[in-house]
């Protein structure tokens, strides 16, 4: 069995993720963008031209239009993808994550924080402010209750949801140091996100240490 390198846990915030995602785009998606505005200026100058020649060229006026669409949606569509993310990531309940780095593998593990558990807690102790206030009343059902709840309470665990592995032999990795976080790129389509602040001072060392020992980062 390996010998495990590094554990950390750590959580995220959208204001984080909106910032790791700006960095996975700026790395590989706008030169690409780039090329692609200027091959659509180009037939943009292009349809121009055609119009400027002959007003009645309809077709200047269509290589126009779908050349100056075409430029608004390469720049617009990494910014809906990024709202859309975040909405979606803010109606989901909190995670939690686990990154455990081997020799050979990276596995990280997703939790869920199940919200039950704070709300059975609460009912735990109002159950049990009802039981010693009320001095004349029946305790037997309230008793019962409490115990339910408390028995829910101890059960409502955060639970795993996902957890993947990526081979350092067979996956392809880069990442970023930033001043607020590490950013781990998995296959140039996944981002995994380290806020610093999560991390202590050593294990921020040792991450940047793997990292570079694997002509990572």
């Amino acid at each position: 069995m390996e010998e495990k390198l590094l554990e950390i846990r750590y959580n995220m915030t959208l204001d984080e993720i909106a910032a790791g995602f700006k960095q996975f785009w700026n790395k590989y998606q706008l030169k690409r963008t780039i090329i692609f505005t200027i091959v659509y200026a180009v037939a943009f100058v292009l349809g121009a031209d055609m119009v400027i020649r002959n007003l009645s060229n309809v077709y200047g006026y269509i290589i126009m239009g779908i050349a100056a669409g075409m430029i608004f949606y390469s720049w617009y569509r990494p910014v809906q993808i990024k709202n859309k993310m975040l909405d979606t990531l803010s109606s989901l309940a909190e995670e939690n994550y686990i990154t455990e780095i081997y020799p050979s593998k990276i596995r990280i593990t997703t939790c869920i924080i199940d919200d039950t558990a704070e709300e059975n807690s609460d009912k735990v102790e109002n159950f049990d402010t009802e039981e010693n206030s009320d001095d004349t009343g029946d305790n037997s059902d309230t008793a019962e209750s409490s115990d339910g709840a408390e028995d829910n309470a101890q059960s409502a665990e955060p639970t795993t949801e996902e957890v993947s592995e990526y081979s350092f032999a067979t996956d392809m990795f880069d990442a970023i140091e930033s001043e607020q976080m590490f950013l781990l790129f998995v296959n140039r389509r996944l981002i995994y996100i380290y806020p610093k602040r999560c991390l202590e001072p050593d294990e921020q060392d040792k991450l940047r240490e793997i990292l570079k020992s694997k002509a990572i980062l």
